[in-house]
């Protein structure tokens, strides 16, 4: 994620969530969650913003897949035409599995959404089925930062912080005590071929 974005999320709130997550932006709504968690932002706004950036951008998908999928992809797949009759009859079996099991794949939201489009799959059944799935997911990355930001605070304030930062000074020096060894060896093995 751009460093960029963080003042866009705190100046924005919910929109830039609902931006974000109608893009497929899960570290977008990951970002506002932990900004809730300090309360820079209402948790009730990221959240709603994200099911209905994520619900929209699926609609939208959607509707992408049944209008310009069945047109321009299917007729230049032919020859899968087994295939992909299988699946949506698979799709069309079990549309609530489908539509979960595509919410949580990372990186298959909007192409599921658009893939689901080009199936025998009504627009209302998925409109609902994919409603209460937003509103999970949303729920799910949401309370993840949340308790992602919750974590690094308690990390990061009294004893502890000391405890991290001498653990991390630790781990530097010994980083480069080992490359200074491995930079003598090198030098020692050159310097005793010649």
């Amino acid at each position: 994620m751009s460093v960029d974005l963080l003042p866009v999320i705190k100046e924005y709130g919910p929109w830039a969530v609902f931006i974000g997550a109608f893009l497929e932006g899960e570290l977008v709504l990951i970002t506002a969650a932990i900004l809730a968690s300090q309360g820079m932002l209402s948790i009730e706004y990221v959240w709603v913003g994200a099911f209905l950036g994520a619900w929209t951008g699926h609609l939208f998908w959607f509707l992408t897949g049944r209008v310009f999928g069945t047109r321009y992809l299917l007729t230049r797949l032919k020859r899968y035409a087994t295939q992909i009759g299988e699946v949506n009859r698979m799709i069309l079996k079990r549309p609530k599995t489908a539509i979960f099991a595509l919410q949580y794949l990372y990186g298959m939201r909007v192409m599921g959404a658009a893939g689901l489009g080009t199936t025998d799959l009504s627009f209302r059944k998925f409109a609902f089925y994919e409603a209460v799935n937003c509103m999970i997911w949303a729920l799910v990355v949401l309370s993840a930062g949340w308790f992602l930001g919750q974590t690094f605070v308690y990390i990061f304030k009294g004893w502890l912080r000391w405890v991290w930062l001498g653990f991390s000074l630790l781990i530097f020096l010994l980083f480069f005590h080992h490359l200074k060894t491995i930079i003598h060896s090198k030098m020692n093995i050159r310097h005793n071929r010649s």
